[in-house]
């Protein structure tokens, strides 16, 4: 690899958290009452790296006194705090030019600097990286919805507008319509031309697949080699780093974007960046891309365009501070719209998400919930009730936990014996982890978590109640009645949960757990056309501004839904350079630009463990019968 992009691989473990998070977003120059190029007081602001310098800067006597008591001045729309001065423009140290930037090294972003690079060759791409590591979110991501034939015109356009339809049209079916009509070119790009290797995760699913013939269904089947988007992350790159079709592109980690530069609020003329010994450069370009993933590592931030109680959340650190939303609502967008929580786990804070203790607490069908009244509120199954919006049961479980005052996971010795003696129900957490994947000891997890302020035990209920801080009295008869109804085997009298989910809680001792909402990101809030550039509340396009990723808005209502971000964030990574390719750097697409065809429907992509595979339809054959993996 070369020495300039040596940095890029400086560590492969997600880091710790920056620190200083974003709030809200800050002043549009026009609100300031200063130029795009003009400077703003740096006020309180947190240095993200050691040593960093004052910033300088003259500022307007509104941001000079809305700084004086920890605020800046804020959007059209709304002000809050902003310690990281996210939307200002400082005095920039240095000033360089390029042809495009990049900001953020997740799927999306690194897509479209490659496939910017592949069609003009001669550009210069600077790709800008916040944290001291690529990868973002897909860093944990198991694997897009792909690869997968596209749909031809017609049918993407139909398919579109179902699913707006189904929305009540809170979802873009264009945008939708687009996705799926490119969905062959984009797998062909990405699983063929650069044959990107996935993992077998069930045998027995591809055998069955293959015996059947015809379509293949990856995404239940195969994740990222590895296991999640961390691996295919360091394979692109490596290859940005060494192959001579990228010379072009530069990757700079440790380097936040905080502001864009403007013209005026349609016309983005570069972008300013924080470097890591505190200084700004300013780098003018053509294009930028925002490609910074979601806000869920800011919930303060995220609380001014989301109506769940966010106090009741906790989120997965990926560098999600919502600087694209703060950034775009520099320009003409105006304000970010709603934003979804992709919640995926009812969680008990400070828990391993992969433990076996909290997956029993927190997402098994018969374990007892009780809110803040100490009384069920609700059947615990939450894969009994079709939503309509192909939510997951363990999503359901987080907006549960969002949705109430509190909510406890409530077990007795009799429960936890159960599960001793014979597993749990649900073994499948977050990222598709199961009882495979590490010792299944209850024991253990209880000695390790017995000092969590989240994990409650005690000898009596009413210990239990005082503890949780519930009536006695309700807790009480809510255990007993639902042990009554578990010993009679009919089933639940009041919320009708199957009986076979019905297990009886027991005598002591008993426990509770407070749960969570695990957020692994958030989906949506900027709005952009099916060109992917950013456009104002009319869809007038905002000049050399595109944004990609999950942080664009029309694919989500308010859940996250099974492989959708990984498969929009390709398509629109690849979307926004085929179309500042063509629009700001007057090159040509070629018409081959993913390969030599499109991906087929019976097509394999590489598997890393093709030969485990083979291994495993021996001894099936040998058996006369499938096992199962």
């Amino acid at each position: 690899m070369s020495e300039r992009n040596s940095a890029v691989r400086e560590a492969r473990d997600v880091e710790a958290g920056r620190g200083a998070n974003v709030t809200r977003r800050a002043a549009i120059a026009a609100m300031a009452g200063v130029a795009a190029a003009a400077g703003l007081a740096g006020r309180g602001t947190q240095a993200l790296a050691a040593g960093a310098s004052d910033k300088g800067g003259a500022a307007s006597s509104a941001a000079d006194s809305a700084a004086s008591d920890g605020k800046v001045v804020g959007t059209r729309y709304t002000q809050a705090t902003n310690s990281d001065e996210i939307g200002i423009v400082h005095d920039a140290a240095t000033t360089e030019d390029a042809d495009v930037v990049v900001v953020g090294t997740g799927i999306s972003g690194v897509v479209c600097a490659m496939i910017t690079a592949e069609q003009a060759p001669d550009a210069k791409v600077i790709v800008v990286e916040a944290r001291s590591i690529c990868g973002g979110g897909t860093n944990f991501a198991e694997q897009a919805d792909m690869p997968a034939p596209g749909l031809d015109r017609t049918a993407a356009l139909q398919y579109g507008d179902e699913a707006a339809a189904k929305s009540h049209y809170v979802k873009d079916g264009a945008l939708i319509a687009e996705l799926h009509y490119e969905l062959g070119r984009n797998s062909a790009w990405m699983f063929g031309k650069h044959a990107v290797p996935l993992q077998i995760k069930s045998m027995a699913k591809l055998k069955e697949a293959l015996d059947e013939g015809g379509a293949i269904r990856i995404q239940p089947i195969a994740s990222y080699d590895g296991g999640c988007g961390a691996q295919t992350i360091e394979n692109f790159i490596d290859e940005i780093g060494s192959e001579d079709a990228y010379k072009n592109v530069e990757v700079r980690t440790s380097t936040r974007a905080t502001a864009l530069l403007l013209q005026d609020e349609y016309d983005v003329t570069g972008v300013q960046v924080l470097n890591a010994d505190g200084t700004y450069t300013n780098i003018n370009a053509k294009a930028v891309v925002l490609s910074c993933g979601g806000m869920s590592n800011n919930l303060e931030l995220l609380q001014n365009y989301s109506n769940q109680e966010l106090s009741h959340c906790v989120s997965v650190d990926q560098g999600h501070h919502g600087d694209g939303m703060v950034m775009v609502e520099q320009t003409a967008h105006g304000r970010c719209k709603t934003i979804a929580l992709s919640s995926m786990l009812g969680y008990v804070d400070g828990f391993d998400y992969q433990s076996w203790l909290g997956l029993a607490a927190g997402d098994n069908p018969s374990a007892l919930f009780v809110n803040e009244t100490g009384r069920r509120f609700a059947n615990e199954d939450t894969n009994a009730v079709d939503t309509g919006d192909g939510a997951m049961g363990i999503i359901n479980n987080s907006k549960m936990a969002e949705g109430q005052g509190r909510v406890y996971s409530i077990m007795g010795q009799g429960l936890y014996d159960y599960y001793k003696e014979n597993g749990l129900f649900t073994t499948v957490g977050f990222y598709s982890k199961g009882q495979e994947d590490r010792p299944f000891d209850l024991d253990a997890d209880v000695e390790e978590y017995k000092d969590n302020p989240n994990f409650f035990q005690a000898d009596t209920l009413e210990e239990l109640a005082s503890k949780i801080d519930v009536p006695a009295d309700a807790l009480k008869e809510t255990v007993e009645q639902y042990d009554a109804d578990a010993q009679a085997g009919t089933g639940d009298s009041v919320f009708l949960k199957d009986a076979k989910y019905m297990i009886a809680l027991g005598d002591a001792p008993y426990y509770a757990f407070k749960l969570s909402s695990l957020i692994v990101n958030t989906n949506a809030g900027i709005r952009v056309n099916t060109n992917c550039q950013v456009v104002d509340q009319d869809k007038k396009v905002v000049n050399g501004l595109y944004a990609t990723g999950i942080a664009i808005s029309g694919f989500v209502t308010d859940v996250y839904e099974v492989g959708n971000c990984q498969c929009v964030s390709i398509w629109s990574g690849s979307k926004a350079a085929r179309t500042l390719v063509e629009k700001e750097l007057g090159g040509t697409v070629a018409d081959d630009w993913y390969g030599d065809s499109e991906w087929q429907a019976d097509q394999l992509p590489t598997f890393s463990n093709w030969s485990d595979y083979e291994a495993y339809v021996a001894s099936a054959s040998s058996d006369g019968a499938t096992a199962s993996k």
